[in-house]
């Protein structure tokens, strides 16, 4: 009898958590954006590196439409080529914005997500600065210094800089970033001990003429043991989130030393 009685608890149970999880199997996330952030002077990628680039952050009108008052706004990052991508989004309407890029922000778009889609989205924005590598040379009597030439642009005449902050589109220095582990080189992958005293300063008007772009002369990459190394130059104005603006990435090879 006792086990009689047990099997049938058993098989209540059984039957109320089917029932459970046939009621707690939600939808998965069935939509998505995707797109690219390009410069619009030049119609190049804006380059950052992962985790520092730009956030794009989406906040969906429909749920709050529908009486949801916890409603919370979520983000992803941009890749560090420029383009972002995220198909994990419910299908809805959305207030999309990036943010905290080394670019003025465009306004935000209001878009409709469809199930079973990628929505396209491109921005073409002005970045706080542009940043080219003209010329690597290995130098040194051991061939193993590096004199790096690189053009700086600033873009205050390219906005409006009546209510905007002074900091935000003045040029505030200059870095170079090396890395010999891997080619994701940035601020988060750099080798400082190469590059601590490869960085200069600069002041509007005394260092650099608005509007204006200028060649920098990178003497300080010193000693660099043989080997591959990747090296970038990253430019940062005053904005509050300390971005960087970065130059494309090269390769260059050390020679090993002739005993």
């Amino acid at each position: 009898m006792k086990k009689v009685f047990l099997s049938s608890i058993f098989a209540a149970l059984l039957l109320f958590s089917c029932d459970y999880f046939e009621y707690d199997n939600y939808e998965a996330p069935n939509s998505g954006i995707e797109g690219q952030v390009v410069d619009a002077k030049t119609h190049e990628l804006i380059l950052g590196e992962a985790a520092n680039s730009y956030k794009v952050e989406y906040y969906e009108l429909s749920w709050e439409e529908a009486g949801h008052t916890n409603t919370q706004s979520r983000f992803f990052w941009g890749k560090a080529d420029g383009t972002f991508k995220n198909s994990k989004i419910f299908a809805g309407e959305y207030r999309i914005t990036l943010k905290e890029g080394a670019f003025y922000a465009p306004d935000p778009e209001f878009v409709k997500l469809e199930k079973n889609k990628l929505t396209q989205l491109n921005y073409s924005v002005i970045p706080y600065a542009r940043v080219k590598i003209d010329n690597i040379e290995i130098t040194g009597s051991k061939q193993n210094n590096l004199t790096i030439e690189y053009t700086i642009e600033d873009t205050e005449n390219e906005i409006n800089t009546e209510n905007v902050d002074a900091d935000i589109y003045s040029l505030s220095e200059s870095q170079v970033f090396i890395s010999s582990k891997s080619p994701n080189v940035g601020i988060t992958n750099s080798e400082t001990k190469y590059t601590i005293r490869a960085k200069k300063e600069f002041t509007r008007g005394d260092d650099y003429t608005p509007g204006t772009p200028f060649q920098v002369r990178e003497t300080n990459v010193r000693n660099l043991e043989p080997g591959k190394y990747w090296v970038r130059i990253g430019v940062r104005t005053g904005n509050p989130y300390k971005r960087y603006n970065f130059s494309s990435i090269q390769e260059i090879t050390i020679p090993e030393i002739d005993e």
